[in-house]
């Protein structure tokens, strides 16, 4: 809810890791005219910590209410070492559905960089949000899709690891290759978008 949130304008916003918060369940609302007012000089936005099993399209809505946004970053989560405490604390990971008729105000966006850490092209959504995206901001110019960098202590130190749920980001140039041209299908993107898109990996970073 942003009932409390200040009228002050602020420049830059970073939203941390939900796995700290001491909450159960953690909703964010529709709720972009009332944050207009703090956003109005937002120009960077960066979301971490977005459990990578759950839809993004909600992010688009503080992107409605911060049109001046020219980076906005988001991180997918996937720790398996995350798992016993949520279930100790008896955290319920509930899903968020959003529709994208609901977003329209996009002719104004500033959006010049949309970066995606954590990328995973196997979960649908990730693909669906970084197209609804390409096709909604006029003036964007570069998408960047990263492969997370740092590892974990926790997880290394857990032994086998459970395959990721988004499975491995692509290193291949003819898998990034295949991705980009996804992306930039008109079929499926409303509008064609003229951005680059960098795939950025722990080995190299292509650009397509």
């Amino acid at each position: 809810s942003a009932a409390g949130t200040s009228s002050c304008p602020v420049q830059c916003l970073a939203v941390g890791s939900p796995s700290i918060l001491p909450s159960s369940e953690l909703w964010i609302q529709p709720e972009s005219r009332q944050l207009r007012a703090a956003f109005s000089k937002l120009k960077k936005l960066s979301i971490q910590g977005i459990y990578v099993e759950f839809d993004l399209l909600w992010t688009i809505n503080l992107l409605e209410a911060a049109p001046t946004v020219e980076i906005f970053g988001v991180e997918a989560f996937e720790h398996p070492c995350s798992v016993p405490f949520w279930v100790r604390v008896g955290v319920q990971r509930v899903q968020p559905s959003w529709k994208t008729p609901g977003f329209t105000s996009c002719s104004k966006w500033q959006l010049r960089e949309l970066h995606v850490a954590s990328f995973s092209p196997l979960v649908g959504h990730h693909m669906l949000f970084v197209r609804e995206v390409m096709g909604r901001a006029p003036k964007l110019e570069t998408v960047l899709l990263k492969e997370n960098e740092e590892p974990c202590r926790k997880c290394e130190a857990m032994g086998a690891l459970p395959t990721p749920i988004g499975g491995m980001f692509p290193r291949g140039k003819d898998e990034q290759d295949a991705i980009a041209r996804q992306l930039r299908d008109k079929r499926i993107v409303s509008s064609s978008s003229a951005a680059k898109i960098v795939f950025k990996s722990i080995a190299s970073t292509v650009v397509f």
